[in-house]
């Protein structure tokens, strides 16, 4: 039997050793609610206060500004049912397209890139007609890698007086986020991305800024998101951070050789395949990439034959796969059914946790491609 090779980490990291570890002693403390005001609720308030201790210091930000939600999607709404006009990119998560909503779509470049110029001269019309704008950009997307220019959008939007939110998903422990030195009001986090368990998200958020929540009850989280706390997930989430920290300086230089190694063997097998966003700013571990004559779907399924776990860069909550609308927003329509997404570990310490993948596999891998 072959070995399964995992490379969907955009999709979900696998559970951390660690953070197994620390779900099992979290159990064995025994009845944790929060909301108590005895010794296991008291327990409780202390797991979660050291979580959010840990997931400030990963991207330096006061930990009071820190609200637990069920995921990151759950967040996006809880923020966007706040705002009439939201500004948004093409190529952003459809967490943040179908909770905004929005008309107001700003586009990319054939790298992925949001178009700057476009952006101010958008906004500078727009505030004419609105008073409370929110601009709304991803930091990393979740198909190609690419890195926005965050800061970029920060200033032109605090320039014309609109608050930005930064969905850091595929973000958080891929690229340095301090929080201390870019002026974002909204940042959006996932705790699964970087190895805690399914069901744990955050919204990071100006406290000088009204928010109304979402969801009404016992006032947990400061009266921003009702409901007892999940309290193995938020402890899943405060040790995933914590390893993040003490990773050194989320190096990935391991990670980008080994994609790097794969592209060009690629390359040189399959000469016809195109990749998406190459050219442009990304991250370490993701590479977007597509046959012409090749359907998405179809690829998929032969190497997951092949035992490769990867995905389309487009798949549904129904696990089918749809026409890719970051790739469409890239100008390349015609290959939009077509792109697959190979995903490596976000950083080296994860790889060099698991060891992985080899160079042998991935020749393999990338035969298998060629043969499609």
């Amino acid at each position: 039997m072959k070995k399964q090779i995992y490379l969907d980490y955009n999709a979900t990291v696998p559970l951390l050793k660690e953070v197994k570890k620390s779900l099992i002693d979290c159990m064995d403390v025994g009845p944790l609610n929060a909301s108590s005001i005895h010794y296991y609720g008291r327990k409780g308030k202390d797991i979660i206060d050291i979580a959010r201790t840990n997931i400030s210091e990963l991207i330096n930000t006061n930990k009071n500004n820190i609200i637990f939600t069920s995921s990151a999607t759950e967040a996006i709404n809880l923020l966007f049912s706040n705002f009439d006009t939201i500004v948004v990119s093409s190529v952003e998560h459809f967490a943040v397209l179908s909770s905004s909503k929005s008309d107001h779509i700003i586009p990319v470049n054939q790298h992925g890139v949001v178009d700057l110029n476009f952006l101010e001269t958008y906004l500078k019309k727009l505030v004419k007609k609105n008073k409370k704008i929110l601009v709304s950009v991803m930091w990393v997307n979740n198909e190609t890698g690419i890195i926005q220019p965050i800061e970029d959008v920060v200033e032109i939007a605090k320039k014309l007086g609109c608050l930005v939110h930064c969905d850091a998903a595929q973000a958080l422990g891929k690229i340095k986020i301090n929080l201390e030195e870019i002026e974002l009001d909204f940042l959006t986090l996932s705790g699964h991305k970087i190895g805690a368990p399914t069901g744990i998200g955050a919204l990071i958020y100006n406290d000088k800024i009204d928010l109304m929540p979402q969801i009404l009850g016992g006032g947990q989280e400061k009266g921003m998101r009702a409901g007892t706390e999940n309290i193995l997930g938020i402890r899943g989430f405060g040790e995933a951070a914590k390893f993040f920290v003490n990773a050194t300086e989320n190096n990935c230089s391991k990670v980008k050789s080994l994609r790097d190694y794969f592209q060009e063997k690629v390359k040189t097998l399959s000469p016809k395949t195109i990749f998406f966003g190459e050219k442009g700013n990304r991250v370490a571990n993701t590479t977007l990439m597509a046959l012409p004559e090749i359907p998405g779907d179809l690829a998929l399924m032969k190497l997951d034959l092949e035992s490769f776990s990867v995905s389309s860069g487009s798949a549904c909550s129904s696990g089918k796969v749809s026409k890719s609308h970051v790739v469409s927003a890239m100008g390349y329509d015609n290959l939009a059914s077509n792109s697959v997404r190979f995903s490596f570990p976000p950083n080296d310490s994860i790889l060099k946790l698991e060891n992985l993948i080899t160079r042998k596999e991935l020749d393999r891998l990338a035969q298998c491609w060629s043969n499609l």
